[in-house]
């Protein structure tokens, strides 16, 4: 599993390194006291569309570290 930080890369960076994650890496899309950034909408967006799932991890006081999981794509019925 790898990391991938675009935290601090402008639009678009999210995107590209979605698409080239492996299932399984985590993508840091922001890192700060509540979720915001360049990356917030379009991580939303890849969430609902069932390509990543999101979670925040606790690193101190008032800090967040925001992440996007690479997951499996759902099947269409």
């Amino acid at each position: 599993m790898a990391q991938i930080d675009v935290s601090n890369e402008g639009k678009g960076a999210f995107s590209a390194a979605l698409v080239s994650a492996e299932v399984g890496d985590e993508i840091i899309y922001h890192i700060g006291e509540f979720c915001g950034g360049n990356h917030r909408h379009v991580a939303m967006g890849a969430s609902d569309a069932g390509l990543c799932i999101l979670y925040q991890r606790k690193e101190g006081p008032r800090r967040f570290i925001y992440i996007a999981k690479k997951i499996k794509p759902r099947k269409k019925p």
